[in-house]
């Protein structure tokens, strides 16, 4: 059977534009007017009287935030359609690196390319070194109160010129309620229909003052959450889980060989470190429950020519203890308040602080002898650990040979406790000399992260398992065998900026707009991992230690010049000094000409640039593990090892450090946007916006796979190997061949390497309609529609297309993620008295999943990745799941939509109760393939879609007058 949507992509994006052609008729009645006012907008220092500038910018109120049914600031950004892939998820399928951190990646370009804001103010990164490209620098979006925010605002344009580095694709900035009085208490409770992905808010809100009439406002506001753990099994109902279970092993009786009841494998021959896999010297322990034991068959995913097939072995469910939804409580606290001073001047203020906690279950360590695992210290490698019992070993069964064990510690705690801190102050004045508007403050943030990990193990107990006979039994029990080790990581950014702007001379527009500042940061960077784990002695955990801190030093100006009464232009620079290059200046330039009243055109050039982050500087580097790497030594042609090499050399495990580069340059980038704004009544807006952007010099890890097929380019020690004679080739005379052992681990340096570009179209139209004594109605549609996403790795690469595919698939020379084609939301909301009615269609386009491209060469017949078969001519990596087209033959993700609805009801004085439900339908979250059957990943896309089901949210609001 094959699983797919039952909506297709034609007839969705039929049904979208023939909506869009009926709010083009409706929107020429019932027209309305408003005053216009001056107001500040996301991406300028100059107010302006008209919000529509040079600049497209989308707007979320909190009439929005509400009626969207978000808890979360990261549920409520996911719901944009020129959000795309490459921001982390807070979700447990999240790499170690940055867990529980929730970003934002504008245009798909990665979180470090969009700048996140509150108040108009930089956050502090959090306190993390995650190596991943497009990942060093991570906003943490849990650390901003959602009952304080106002409105967001998405300048979805190059901003570097007035925000300075990370403003690449843009910038999202929280704005918080200002002069508020009163108070308001909400609570709300959420789970799907099968009472899992529980969660529970209580939000709180305080404002008094009146700021025109009594010269103060002051405004609290307090937001806790909970939510509730849901392991992988019990959240199951809402994926394609016999797709999952049929392809990625996943779900199944059959989980893991590897328990508590060992393998032994015996070696061939003495020191060779080489030992039987198949076969009946392999000998495994089966004293547990019957309910766990499983007999290794094709219904079990098995194949014939595994050691387990046919084998009756203990079976670990690791899917027991992998959740989908962690255990969390959070807390976030605000306060923001403005004081009158004189006519002429004020002072403002704001502190915030936040508390996220998170626990992350794990499935208990396991040792394996067959291999060694590689071990870390601070700035190196430590020496490897294989688990191969000596000769008269209490536990080795062989008597005549050493044998490799394979054991999981089932007895051991495990899992993560994590807490990730934030405050956050500012204090300054704002004022008025003459012409001039001023405003200077001070900015301090910190960022904390307190990480404790269960059921590591401790190498120096572990080895006695070794040196002293000591039994697996004992070993397990040795109270020392795993300590509960302590990573702390601290960010921190101290800034004063101060700025001021005026308007001078007429022009045929009016007055010339002139704003300018200047900008005095420092940015702290401190990671400091347990002491057990920087001497080396935990087996296989990467560690990282970075002490680092920098200043820099900025200027900016913006010009706006309304030269015409219907043509303005506006300019803005920002030189920036960083202490690792010499000095950056990027420029803007803007304009808009209205043509008649009711339609005008707007466009924009601008360069951008991201600086590297402290972690891609300083000393220290990130340490990680690499999996699936051909080692072309061992095995030249990617599949078939070599004489004397074995077939995990075709597919090895290895360890790798980011090493830090001082000499790196920031990221730069070139983008040119042209739209028109088009009201043919006051009470409906069209506004299409094109965008091309180009991003170049992309700071990333040196590839392993480059590194290892061109050696000699790189320094000696880039390349570790097993330098034992015992496992190295051998040439025609059987003597040892110096560096072919096996391949343990890699150096891979940040570099400026490679090129994104991207270009497309966002639609968004807005009607609004007075129906008289049946109410009102508002209407907006919202759309991204991509044109081309092309990247290349390394300058002078071909660059592909990657758009409506998934791009390192697309084109196997790249790193590119799932790149649907068209992103759309529909919302509609009808009010009348006490009554609201809201809901939204949402739709994300299919996902290629072919392989077209290596590089240079084009495959004369594409063939899907994930299949079972490679056309001749084709590389031989693949992956090799031969299930996969059974359900799904067009290879691809599914599109998705989904439909929500809600009400709510305020016909109780100062009392509102609301229900909202997502995906009303109970649409299944497309089946999402992974590179490896034995990937956990949750069989989807989290970037894409989630896995809650239908979904309901009852909310309550009390108002104090």
């Amino acid at each position: 059977m094959i699983f797919k949507e039952k909506v297709g992509v034609q007839s969705v994006r039929l049904a979208l534009s023939v909506i869009a052609g009926s709010m083009l008729i409706g929107g020429y009645a019932h027209a309305q007017t408003e005053a216009p006012q001056r107001i500040e907008i996301t991406g300028s220092n100059i107010k302006r009287v008209d919000k529509e500038g040079t600049s497209p910018i989308q707007t979320i109120t909190a009439k929005e935030i509400k009626q969207s049914g978000a808890t979360t600031v990261l549920e409520l950004l996911k719901g944009v359609p020129s959000m795309g892939t490459g921001g982390y998820n807070d979700t447990p399928d999240q790499n170690g690196f940055s867990r529980g951190v929730a970003t934002a990646s504008l245009r798909g370009l990665s979180s470090t390319s969009t700048l996140i804001l509150l108040n108009g103010r930089r956050m502090t990164p959090s306190a993390y070194a995650n190596p991943n490209n497009g990942q060093s620098t991570l906003y943490d979006l849990n650390s901003i109160p959602l009952s304080a925010i106002e409105k967001v605002e998405i300048f979805k344009d190059g901003a570097s010129a007035v925000y300075g580095s990370d403003a690449v694709a843009g910038v999202i900035n929280f704005i918080t309620k200002r002069d508020y009085q009163g108070g308001e208490i909400s609570t709300s409770i959420s789970a799907n229909d099968d009472r899992e992905f529980g969660r529970q808010n209580v939000n709180g809100t305080i404002g008094f003052g009146d700021y025109s009439s009594q010269g103060y406002n002051v405004l609290f506001a307090v937001d806790y959450r909970k939510q509730n753990a849901t392991t992988m099994k019990n959240g199951s109902n809402d994926i394609n889980a016999q797709a999952y279970a049929d392809i990625n092993y996943r779900l199944n009786p059959y989980s893991s060989s590897v328990s508590n009841q060992a393998f032994f494998y015996k070696e061939r021959t003495p020191g060779s470190l080489s030992f039987f896999t198949t076969g009946a010297t392999v000998i495994n322990q089966t004293n547990c429950a019957d309910s766990r034991k499983v007999t290794g068959a094709a219904v079990n995913n098995i194949g014939s020519t595994s050691v387990l097939f046919g084998r009756t072995f203990c079976n670990y469910d690791t899917d027991a203890d992998t959740d989908v939804q962690t255990k969390g409580d959070d807390i976030n606290f605000m306060t923001v308040g403005n004081l009158k001073i004189n006519d002429k001047l004020s002072a403002f203020g704001e502190f915030a602080y936040n508390d996220t906690k998170r626990v992350y279950r794990a499935s208990p360590r396991t040792i394996s002898g067959t291999s060694p695992t590689t071990n870390f210290l601070v700035g190196g490698l430590a020496t490897p650990f294989q688990a191969i019992l000596p000769i008269g070993h209490p536990d080795n069964p062989n008597k005549d040979a050493r044998t490799a064990v394979s054991y999981r510690f089932e007895n051991l705690k495990t899992g993560t406790d994590l807490d990730n801190k934030a405050s956050r102050l500012v204090a300054g004045l704002k004022g008025t000399v003459a012409s001039w508007d001023w405003e200077s403050a001070v900015l301090w943030n910190r960022s904390e992260r307190n990480e404790v990990a269960h059921g590591f193990l401790y190498l120096p107990t572990l080895r006695k398992l070794i040196t002293d006979n000591r039994s697996l039994a004992s070993i397990a029990a040795d109270p020392t065998i795993s300590p509960d080790l302590t990573n702390v990581g601290t960010a921190e950014i101290a800034q004063w900026d101060a700025k001021a702007s005026t308007e001078f001379g007429n022009l045929g527009g009016g007055a010339i707009g002139f704003a300018a500042g200047v900008e005095f940061r420092q940015e702290k960077l401190t990671i400091v991992p347990d002491a057990a784990n920087a001497r080396g002695d935990i087996l296989g955990l990467a560690t990282t230690a970075i002490d680092s801190k920098r200043n820099v030093s900025s200027a900016f100006f913006e010009v706006r010049t309304p030269f015409l009464k219907n043509f303005e232009m506006d300019f803005a620079g920002r030189y920036d000094k960083y202490p690792t290059f010499k000095g950056n200046f990027v420029p803007k330039v803007g304009a808009k000409w209205t043509v008649v009243d009711g339609l005008a055109f707007r466009g924009t050039y601008s360069e951008g640039f991201r600086a590297p982050a402290l972690s891609q500087v300083a000393s220290g580097g990130s340490q990680f593990f690499l999996n699936n790497t051909v080692d072309p030594v061992r095995c030249p042609n990617g599949a078939t090892p070599v004489a004397g090499a074995e077939q995990a050399d075709c597919a090895k495990s290895i360890s790798g450090v980011g090493g830090a580069n001082p000499d790196l340059k920031p990221e730069t980038s070139k983008s040119l946007a042209f739209g028109l704004i088009y009201s043919p009544t006051a009470n409906f807006d069209i506004l299409v916006d094109t965008y091309k952007l180009r991003k170049e010099g992309e700071v990333a890890l040196s590839s392993a796979t480059f590194l290892l097929e061109h050696a000699n380019r790189y320094p000696a020690d880039a390349i570790l190997r097993d330098t034992n004679p015992a496992n190295q080739l051998k040439d025609a005379n059987g003597n040892p061949i110096p560096g072919t052992g096996p391949l343990l681990a890699v150096k891979t340096p940040w570099v400026n390497q490679g090129v994104t570009e991207i270009s497309g179209v966002d639609v968004e139209l807005k009607m609004r309609n007075n129906l008289g004594e049946n109410g009102k109605l508002s209407t907006s549609f919202r759309s991204t529609y991509l044109i081309s996403y092309r990247r290349a790795e390394f300058p002078g690469d071909v660059e592909r297309n990657a758009v409506g595919t998934n791009g390192g698939l697309n084109d196997w020379a790249t790193s590119v993620d799932n790149i649907p084609r068209l992103r759309a939301t529909l919302s509609s909301t009808w009010e009348k008295g006490p009554h609201t009615v809201y809901g939204s269609i949402n739709f994300t386009d299919s996902v290629s999943q072919y392989r077209r491209y290596d590089g240079a060469t084009t495959y004369a017949t594409p063939y899907c990745f994930y299949g079972s078969g490679v056309p001749a001519g084709a590389t031989t990596t693949f992956a090799n799941q031969p299930n996969y087209t059974k359900y799904f033959p067009d290879c691809q993700i599914s599109s998705w939509t989904t439909l929500n609805l809600g009400y709510n009801y305020t016909g109780f004085k100062d009392l509102t109760l609301g229900i909202n439900i997502r995906n009303i339908t109970d649409s299944k979250a497309p089946y999402s393939p992974t590179t490896t059957a034995a990937t956990v990943q949750q069989g989807y896309n989290s970037s894409l879609h989630n896995d809650f089901g239908r979904y309901f949210t009852v909310s309550a609001k009390y108002v104090f007058r």
